[in-house]
């Protein structure tokens, strides 16, 4: 599966098209999880009652192989605290208003130091 044309998009630094998928071995892919939003109260009477909220949907998007000006693009897009629109058209072409919550990158394959590769692990959740 490859994923193109996935976009994220800032007030401040308009639209970022992510970089295409690139891996060694297995195919990676973007776990979306779904977290139930709700609250649990105990009532006098010792009743539990709950507030339901919407779903919320979360991914995990790691992007392999990153030029360091993709790697900067990236983390410039990190440093906007803003809430960002989110479309990935390999899954459906809906806009969601998203929060980067976690941003971490890395060198990727050391033993090729001319190389100059990196490894991108981003959080979006659904704001």
């Amino acid at each position: 599966m490859a994923l193109e044309n996935v976009t994220l998009e800032s007030v401040a630094g308009g639209v970022v098209t992510l970089p295409g998928l690139m891996w060694m071995g297995t195919t990676p892919s973007w776990p979306v999880s779904s977290n139930k939003q709700l609250e649990e109260g105990t009532m006098s009477d010792r009743s539990r009652r709950f507030a339901f909220f919407p779903i919320k949907r979360e991914w995990g998007i790691t992007l392999g192989f990153l030029t360091k000006a993709q790697l900067d693009i990236m983390t410039t897009l990190n440093s906007y605290n803003e809430v960002l629109k989110f479309v990935n058209p390999n899954e459906d072409l809906t806009e969601y208003n998203v929060v980067m919550s976690a941003f971490s990158h890395r060198p990727e394959r050391m033993d090729l130091r001319q190389l100059e590769r990196y490894r991108v692990e981003i959080t979006l959740r659904q704001a």
